[in-house]
Formats: structure tokens, sequence, C-alpha cells
């Protein structure tokens, strides 16, 4: 009897359990069991979001996309491995004129989850597409993807970027913030930096399946976002007439508003085409490096800056002569000018028009490393600007404390010398150079940037950069005005005459930074000289001298923006008697009057005594 009463009480307990299990799984936990029964009895087919279209500062598509069609097999839809699945991969296999091991091998590699999709192949063409549809393979699906094309090739790569696929280790970071394996992903340029407004969110097809995996009909259809759209401060026709200034040449040009910082163009040399495909591109010099964006011996460009510190810190006085007989004495060391004859006796200021090497010794060895740091980093020298691009590098300004560490020696004289004048140890970029001269021109220095707005499909603004202004000129307006004068007359009448355009009148300076091999060429400048509209750097890889190949460059792209930006009638200048046009382009040329033999023997003895 006890038996019998121990086991209905337990059966009791057990029927109270099963009662109050089914009452918590039917009433209570409902919701969560039927969204996971739901799931179960469907699967998701992706539809990727296109990416945002980004445009230029007038209105003009830089980039956008066109539909393609990819192959996707989607393993929780294929049999069960063994013949029939097989055959599956044989028939697919003989359309895409692939093997059905390559098929197999893609789905191992990818080592995806069972519902996602694994892309087989990119851009089908309509014939392979047709055949896929009459075929009807299980397990496979032709999925229309949003491609980017880049309508201007090799033209403003640099600024764009480019996108592919995410790869594993890119996915470990990015997981969280919803990429997935198979999804686009920026690699460079304003693509990889503003990915997160330009991606977009994916869609998909939610397809109800039968017990075997089978679909029966499709349940939902979510539409993708696409993603927002980049307004750039790039103008595409400046942009272009830049692109063709620097066709031929290695090197790049950054023009920038001097009133806002406004990125207005920026090329670099060799580029790629991303439309093409990567054995294509790899044949170039390093395409993918962004050269305004790289590091590299300024030369005499860079004196501006020495003469920014030694006028503001009362290192030179302006009525002070100094002697140029072509070479200048340290010790038993000879530095010698780009001049071998010499330029005479010269001011600070007309030292910096004929570029004297000399002077700018002299000036480097009385400012010392620290001084001259100083003002470098008041213009932006040796630092990152934060452009909102990728592939920017710092530079490099060095001091006597750092040469102490790195190298165990101290700072000398020669060392001094040298980086007057912009040699030495020191590196920057295009875009620092850009920002130098727009800054001299405008006397404020403003972050530069390239993308002014991000906008939703309705053009509504998300997202806006303004012009920020981080300093000023560390010059009183009395020596600004001196420096930007001496600059005027480089291209009116002193080494920088090949940039000269006539009814536009430049302030500008060349730059030849020694390097192994050929020399590096510079011109860095502001136009108009009197209330700058553009600052430009134009920087040519083994450019020999910055009166040269720069000096054209920049000339060609001042030529276009007085046709066609230029914001006001300006009265030409009349030229001096004393230039001259020489040579099939002619250009304004203005050689320096020799000086005799006899007076630089003259001016080595009396310097020896």
């Amino acid at each position: 009897m006890n038996r019998t009463r121990l086991f209905l009480f337990g059966l009791v307990l057990l029927f109270a359990f099963l009662g109050s299990r089914l009452f918590w799984l039917q009433l209570i936990d409902h919701s969560s069991y039927k969204q996971l029964a739901d799931e179960n009895a469907a699967r998701i087919i992706p539809i990727h979001a296109p990416r945002g279209i980004i445009y230029d500062r007038h209105g003009k598509v830089l980039l956008k996309n066109r539909p393609v069609f990819s192959v996707y097999v989607l393993q929780h839809l294929l049999p069960e491995a063994g013949a029939e699945r097989d055959q599956i991969f044989a028939r697919l296999a003989a359309i895409l004129k692939i093997s059905p091991e390559d098929i197999k091998q893609a789905i191992a590699d990818r080592k995806l989850p069972a519902f996602e999709g694994i892309k087989i192949a990119s851009e089908v063409s309509p014939a392979i597409f047709s055949r896929l549809l009459e075929e009807n393979l299980p397990g496979v699906e032709v999925i229309v993807t949003p491609l980017r094309t880049y309508p201007y090739k090799t033209n403003l790569v640099h600024v764009l970027g480019y996108v592919a696929e995410i790869e594993p280790e890119e996915l470990k970071d990015l997981a969280d913030q919803g990429y997935r394996l198979g999804d686009l992903l920026g690699k460079d340029g304003v693509e990889k930096v503003y990915d997160q407004y330009l991606r977009g969110i994916s869609g998909g097809k939610k397809i109800e399946v039968n017990a075997f995996g089978r679909p029966i009909r499709i349940k939902e259809i979510k539409e993708p976002v696409p993603g927002n759209n980049l307004k750039l401060t790039i103008d595409l026709d400046l942009q272009l007439a830049v692109e063709d200034a620097l066709k031929g040449y290695e090197g790049a040009v950054v023009v920038l508003d001097p009133k806002t910082g406004e990125i207005l163009a920026l090329a670099s040399h060799p580029a790629y085409d991303p439309n093409r495909s990567w054995e294509e591109i790899s044949q170039h010099n390093h395409p993918f490096m962004n050269r305004a964006l790289s590091g590299y011996p300024p030369g005499s460009a860079f004196k501006v800056v020495t003469l920014s510190a030694a006028l503001e810190e009362g290192k030179i006085d302006l009525s002070e002569v100094i002697n140029c007989p072509g070479y200048y004495r340290l010790g038993v060391r000879i530095a010698k000018c780009w001049r071998e004859v010499g330029h005479g006796r010269l001011t600070v200021i007309e030292g910096l028009v004929w570029s004297c090497d000399i002077v700018f010794y002299e000036l480097g060895k009385r400012l010392g490393p620290d001084l001259i740091k100083k003002f470098a980093a008041f213009y932006g020298l040796g630092e990152k600007s934060g452009v909102d691009l990728t592939q920017e590098k710092r530079g490099f300004i060095p001091t006597a404390a750092w040469k102490k560490e790195r190298f165990k020696e101290d700072w000398y004289d020669g060392d001094s010398i040298n980086i007057g004048i912009g040699q030495g140890f020191i590196s920057v970029t295009p875009l620092q150079m850009a920002s130098l001269y727009a800054t001299l021109g405008s006397g404020k220095r403003f972050a530069p940037f390239v993308v002014s707005q991000v906008l939703d499909k309705k053009g509504k603004v998300l997202f806006s950069n303004q012009p920020r202004l981080v300093g000023e000129a560390p010059l009183k307006p009395a020596n600004l005005a001196l420096i930007r004068q001496a600059l005027a007359d480089i291209v009116l009448r002193g080494t920088g005459v090949a940039a000269y355009v006539p009814g536009l009148p430049a302030a500008g300076k060349t730059g030849t930074a020694q390097n192994p091999g050929l020399p590096h060429a510079w011109f860095a400048s502001f136009a108009p000289a009197d209330d700058p509209e553009i600052a430009i750097a134009a920087f040519v890889v083994h450019g020999e001298h910055g009166d040269r190949a720069p000096a054209y460059v920049t000339r060609d792209i001042l030529k276009w923006y007085k046709e066609h930006r230029l914001s006001r009638k300006i009265e030409e200048v009349e030229r001096p008697p004393q230039y001259i046009l020489h040579g099939k382009n002619k250009e304004w040329y203005r050689p320096l009057p020799e000086t005799k033999k006899e007076e630089v023997e003259e001016i080595i003895i009396e310097d020896e005594e």
C-alpha cells in the first residue's frame, strides 16, 4: 500500500512538473520560442546596401555605384553532402567555367556559419545570370550587388580611395560594428575614413523552408538602406587641370584655399585605376603611395621658416648685408652656394629673392636647431595636420636633443647651416608646404580638410566640417609684409620667374632638395599675391631644380585658375626690361649678371685674411 501511494505521489509530481513546464513554454515564454521556430523555418538571403555617392564642391558626381551580378552558395539550402550536392557543384562549375574543387575550396576557406552566403563569382555576365536562372540550382543564388565605379579612373584616386571585401583580420576589430565577411570596406582615402557613413545597412529576403531545408515561399523582404552621401571640398575641374599639369612626372600637387583650409585639389603620381585588376595596377611604381602626404626634404622652399625665425628673434637686421662669394667657410670646411660664382652682397630679403644659400647658412648658424624647430612648429611642420585622409606622415624637424639621443653625437654648426637651407634631417609633406604658404598668404593657419558635408538621401546635412583656425603666421605685420613682397618678387624677377602668369601676380619659392641620385624639386606659392585665393605646393621627385618642372606645373595651374576661377580682374604688371622671353615655350627668364673670376679671387683672399 505504501508503495502504491509513493508511486501515485511521484506520478502527481511528474505531471505537475510537466504541466507547469508546458504552461511556461506555451504562455510565459511563447514569444521567444516562436521566434526560434520561425528562424528555424526561414533563411535569409542578403541584399547588399549601395554605398553613398561622393560629389565635388559643385555637386558633380565623383564616385557612384553600378549593379553587378554575384553568385553565392547558400550552404543551408544545399542538399546534404553526397552525390546530389556534387552534381550541383559540377553544373555550377560548368556554367562559371571553373572546377568543382574551386567551389568546395571557397566554401572551406571561408568557414562561415551554414546560414551565411559564400561568394563564388563576382560580376558575372548577363548570359551566365540567365543560365543560372534557367538551371535553378538548389542552394545557388544570384544576388545583385552594387559595385563601386570610378568614372575618373586614376584622377582623384588618392582622395577617394577604394573598397574591397573585408579581410578576416579586419573583421576581428569590426565585427561588433555590424560588419560580416563578404562586406565591402573602405581601404583608403575618404572611402576608409568615412566608411561608417558610406556603407549603409544591408537588407535581405526571408525565405520559408521545409523540414528538409527546401525553400517554400518568400516570407518577407527587408529593403537595404543606402549609405549616406559625401560632398567634398574638391573642385573637380581644377583637380583635372592639376592632374593634367602633373602628367608625366612622379610627384604631387596640393591646392588649398588659404582662408578656410579646404583642399581644392590633391594629386599624386603615379596613381592607379581602381576599375582595373590588381595585376595591371602592380606594374606601376608604388601607385598606392600618396606622395602628397609623404615626407621629403624641402630644400630652399623651407627658407621662409628660417627667415621668419631670424626676423622675429632679432638674429638679423634688415639693413645688414651678407657677402656671397659662392661659398661659406665653416672652420676648415667649405659649403657652396647653388650659384658657383656667388651673388655678391645681399640683404636677407634679397637673399630670399635669389635663394642665396650663403645668406641662409649664416642665418641657420645664428639660430640653431631649437629656434628653427620652434618656428617650423608655428607653421605646422613636423606634426600631422589631422586631415581626413589616410597615409598622412608627420614629417620631421630635428633638435640638438634628438640628435644626441639618436646618434649619441653633439649638434654642430654644420648641422645648423644644413637645416637653415632646408636640408639635413628635415622632412615635410607637400600638404604641409601648401599649408605653410597658405599661412604666409592669409596670415592665418587653418586645418586642412577634404569632406565638407555628410548628407542623407534626402539631402539633409548629418555632419559638416567647418574651417578650423589652428594658428597664425608667427610674424609681426611688418615682417610678414616683407616676406610676402620677397615671395612676389621671386616670381616677378627672381628664381621663380618660370611660374609667372601675366595678369595673375603670384608669390612663391623654389626648392631643390639634395637626394641620392637626382635632387627633388619644389615650388610652393600663393596667388593672387596681395589677397590669395589659392595656395599651391608642387613637388616633383628627381625634378632636379625648383625653377623648372614644379614651376612649370604651377604656371599651368595658375593659367587655368586665372581663366576659369579668378574672382576679380587684375591689371597686368609690366615686366622689368631686363627680362627676356626664350625657348620654344617663350618662358620668362632673367639670368643673373655673371661675376668676374677676378672678383671672386679677391673675395677669397680677403676672407682668408
